[in-house]
């Protein structure tokens, strides 16, 4: 996490988005940025790991129509510097 500003708590705590959230923030919400820096997966900051989901079903015989490390990476723009691990890449 990062320090915020009193005034940014306040209008982030009066926007209402953080009583639908666990731990009450999104790591990907636009305007509040409330991470300094991730060590790991993105995804799994968000609530699911995607590269963690894609070799489980690769394991049961399941493949994806798409490249989830690139999709996930283009939608987060975030370089993922776990994920070819995972994916065993």
């Amino acid at each position: 996490m990062r320090a915020y500003a009193d005034e940014e708590m306040i209008r982030y705590a009066a926007s209402g988005d953080s009583l639908d959230k666990a731990g009450a923030y999104a790591i990907q919400h636009q305007s509040f940025s409330p991470v300094e820096r991730i060590g790991g997966c993105y995804a799994n900051v968000m609530g699911l790991p995607l590269c963690h989901l894609t070799r489980a079903l690769a394991q049961l015989g399941l493949t994806l129509p798409v490249d989830v490390l690139q999709v996930c990476q283009g939608f987060t723009s975030y370089r993922c510097l776990v994920a070819g691990e995972i994916l065993q890449r």
